[in-house]
Formats: structure tokens, sequence, C-alpha cells
């Protein structure tokens, strides 16, 4: 069957939670019979999801090269030909693909992370918008977007209640413009490092520091019984910061002041979560019901 959604991404990477966000898409697409494919981009640099979309997408038929495009075998998402884009294509792109590059009549913005806050934007006058949190929404410009978001745990982290914990680690990411803390000088960095390695970390430090405010890996940490830290800047209280991260409500501090919460939330942390799984899957339904009734066959 022809797929209706062409979902434009990157190659599958275990490490990028744009990637995987998009990529479990399309799975969940199929998986609730929507037919979905992916619409292969080549990614050059980390944490630089589609940077270069518009000089890749300006000839589509160069974009076709399936052999060479990583997907996850745990994951439904077939990679689309060239002839599977048509005039009824549903084409979801993250919010950095600058403009309509497909020259799709049918296009869906998912915000992933907050335009303008990192990457410049560009978006046409008759988009549809979803969020994937209302931390990545621009309501003046959307007005209001609904939620579209799939979380899934990594099986590499658990608890492996060990007693000897010492030490702490960190993560950057996209919290490389906030000035550093002294409780991370000698610690261990662990962006880039794959999630087995990084599990093993969190099982034996005590403290895990995120630079970045929106990572999963906040939450990961708590998973391993890591005190979990995330270094505040953008909202001016924990309150704000949990509005527009709801993930993140138990078992990870907002701030160092905020530990006591952590410590005593922690065993929630994984319940949370899974329900937010669930959730997620409904985000989905709601994501096919809207865009059919916006965009029908």
């Amino acid at each position: 069957m022809n797929p209706r959604y062409l979902v434009v991404a990157p190659p599958y990477s275990p490490d990028q939670g744009g990637a995987i966000f998009l990529h479990q898409l399309v799975h969940a697409l199929n998986r609730l019979g929507a037919p979905a494919a992916l619409w292969p981009i080549r990614q050059r640099a980390r944490h630089q999801l589609l940077d270069r979309a518009r000089d890749l997408l300006r000839r589509p038929s160069r974009l076709w090269r399936p052999p060479a495009f990583a997907t996850s075998p745990a994951l439904d998402t077939p990679v689309a030909t060239p002839a599977q884009l048509t005039r009824d294509s549903i084409v979801v792109y993250p919010e950095i693909v600058l403009g309509n590059p497909l020259k799709a009549r049918h296009v869906v913005r998912w915000l992933l992370y907050r335009p303008g806050l990192r990457d410049p934007y560009q978006f046409g006058p008759d988009e549809m918008f979803f969020r994937a949190g209302e931390m990545s929404d621009l309501p003046d410009l959307t007005g209001g977007a609904p939620d579209l978001f799939l979380w899934a745990v990594n099986p590499a982290y658990r608890d492996e209640g060990r007693t000897d914990r010492k030490g702490a680690c960190f993560l950057v990411r996209k919290g490389d413009q906030k000035p550093r803390i002294p409780q991370t000088e000698g610690a261990i960095q662990i962006d880039g490092l794959p999630h087995e390695e990084i599990a093993a970390i969190f099982n034996r430090c005590e403290v895990f520091y995120s630079y970045d405010e929106a990572s999963f890996y906040s939450q990961y940490a708590a998973i391993c019984g890591c005190r979990s830290v995330v270094v505040p800047g953008l909202y001016p209280s924990r309150q704000d910061w949990v509005r527009e991260h709801p993930v993140a409500e138990f078992g990870v501090a907002y701030g160092l002041d905020d530990l006591a919460h952590a410590d005593a939330t922690r065993h929630r942390v994984i319940d949370l979560l899974r329900a937010k799984e669930a959730a997620g899957l409904e985000t989905v339904r709601t994501f096919i019901t809207l865009t059919a009734a916006r965009f029908p066959g």
C-alpha cells in the first residue's frame, strides 16, 4: 500500500532524540493502520538534525539511497521511494527543515524543539502544527499546537543496586551556552557515549548533572538510582520547568536546592514513563484523526 504519511528524518541513531522520535512516529502510524514511510535525509554533524535540509531536498531523487540509510530492526519503518511522493502525501517535517523543499501540498510541522531557540526556522502559510511538548510550541504562531509525543524506555537502563557509588557525571548537549558549575569539573562527560556505557556510568556515579534541560538522560539516570540534577537557566522555577516538561515531574532535581524532591520521588519515575508511553500512542491516534480531517484523501 502506498504510504500516506512521509516523515522526513535523518538515519536512525539510538543516541539522538529527534531521530528516534521521527522513526518511532512512522512505526506507530503503521502499527495503527495509517501507512507511513521515512523520507531520508543524511546528517553530517551530531546534534544538528537535518542541518543541510534545504540543499539536500532540492532534488528529491538524489536523496533516495536506502542501502546507506540506517533504520532500527525493532521498528516498522520502510523507506519511501521517490515515486511514493504524490499529491495526496502528508509530509511531516521537523521544525528545523526550512520551508517546504518537497513542495508537498499537505504539510505537517512537528515541533520537536522550540523554533528559533537554537536553529532558524521557516514555515509555510498553510501548515498544520503539532508539538512534542509545551516547551516546543510557539502559540502565537501555531495557535496552540496539539501534542504529539512518543516515549520509549531503553532497556539498557536499570538500577543495579550498587552501594559503592562515587563521583559525578554530566551531559552538555543543548546546554552548551550555559556556564559550567564547579560540580562537573573533573566529572565524566557522557555526550556521545553508547547507551550501555552510559548506563554503567549512571550505576557507578552518585550524581548526574544535565546542562540540557530537555534531555531524557535525566530520567535514565534516575532509573539507574543516580541522583539526577538539571542545571537551571531557562525557567525561573521548578514549577515552570515541569509545566513544560511533565515527564520530569518525579526523580529529577531542577537545581541543587531541589534534591530532596528528586530523592523522595525517584521510585516513581519508571511508572510515570510507562504511563507516558501509553499516552504517547494516544497522541498518535489523535494525530491521525486530525490530519485525516484536515487533508482528506
